[in-house]
């Protein structure tokens, strides 16, 4: 293996990008044939989910998977972190972390959202509102449904397929690519966590989608496969799904589970300083006994 020319992540970076683009223009002429001008129609945009996570995400992984069998020996499924399937003391980490940390991440995305750019730069800040905006509405509009049917199917396309696609790209595909080729973990997960961020382009929800990348690639790193991260991952977007469309249809009040960890006008946010607190011993005790097989 010593005598395998590697090839570097920044190769690797470029070969994934180059593919992803090659294959969002394979989805948009997907999308405009098979639904003209009406694109912005729901069922366009759940289709475009479907097949931005399998051909945008997931292809291009595969296909560097492939690449690296040839040229450096290593087996599809290690590249794509596959070699084994996860724990349930893994899986019950992500599960109880998520719980936990709640209240802290709820504080968080309010935080991050209330903050304000320079004066010299409001200009700036207003385009970014507008685009945050618009995103939000096209969430919002794919998120509403009044049946159960709907509902599965928004949680299989955004909670499921989206943590798959999502995860297989940026933990598998990036971040196996940068471990693979001795970057430094710490470096390698915040890196890979920044570009998870950033490719959202909703800059007032930036910090706590990048620490979320870091999660997820934290806890592929110590648990040596891509599944526990992937069901965090669709956790936390099927959770999603599934609270917005109980409270959308009256099941539950969402308003008690968005702010919750939220302080009132004047108050201090001791709850999430609780849950964040809570969250880091969770997670430090658990890095004590696991470590990387790979």
């Amino acid at each position: 293996m010593e005598n395998v020319k590697q090839m570097s992540w920044f190769v690797k970076f470029l070969l994934l990008a180059a593919f992803s683009m090659m294959m969002l223009i394979v989805v948009s002429l997907i999308i405009l044939m098979a639904y003209g001008g009406r694109y912005t129609a729901i069922n366009a945009q759940l289709a475009t989910i479907a097949l931005q996570n399998v051909l945008i995400f997931m292809a291009p992984v595969f296909i560097l998977a492939l690449i690296s069998r040839h040229t450096e020996q290593r087996p599809v499924a290690q590249t794509l972190w596959m070699t084994k399937g996860p724990s349930l003391k893994s899986i019950a980490l992500v599960v109880l972390v998520y719980i936990v940390a709640l209240p802290a991440m709820n504080w968080l995305v309010e935080w991050n959202q209330g903050l304000h750019l320079p004066q010299s730069m409001r200009s700036i800040e207003s385009v970014l509102r507008d685009m945050e905006d618009t995103a939000q509405g096209v969430t919002s509009d794919m998120l509403m449904t009044k049946t159960w049917s709907g509902m599965l199917l928004r949680l299989l396309l955004i909670g499921v397929l989206t943590g798959v696609g999502e995860e297989l790209f940026f933990r598998a595909g990036m971040l196996g690519s940068m471990h693979f080729s001795r970057v430094q973990r710490h470096v390698a997960v915040w890196t890979v966590a920044f570009i998870f961020s950033a490719i959202h382009m909703q800059f007032f929800g930036f910090v706590p989608r990048m620490l979320l990348g870091a999660w997820f690639g934290y806890v592929m790193l110590w648990c040596g496969e891509v599944w526990t991260p992937i069901i965090a991952h669709s956790l936390n977007n099927g959770l999603v799904v599934l609270f917005t469309f109980l409270a959308n249809n009256h099941y539950i009040d969402g308003n008690v589970i968005e702010t919750l960890g939220v302080p009132e006008q004047g108050e201090q946010p001791l709850l999430a300083m609780g849950s964040a607190f809570a969250t880091v011993i969770i997670i430090w005790l658990f890095m004590r006994k696991k470590k990387t097989e790979i």
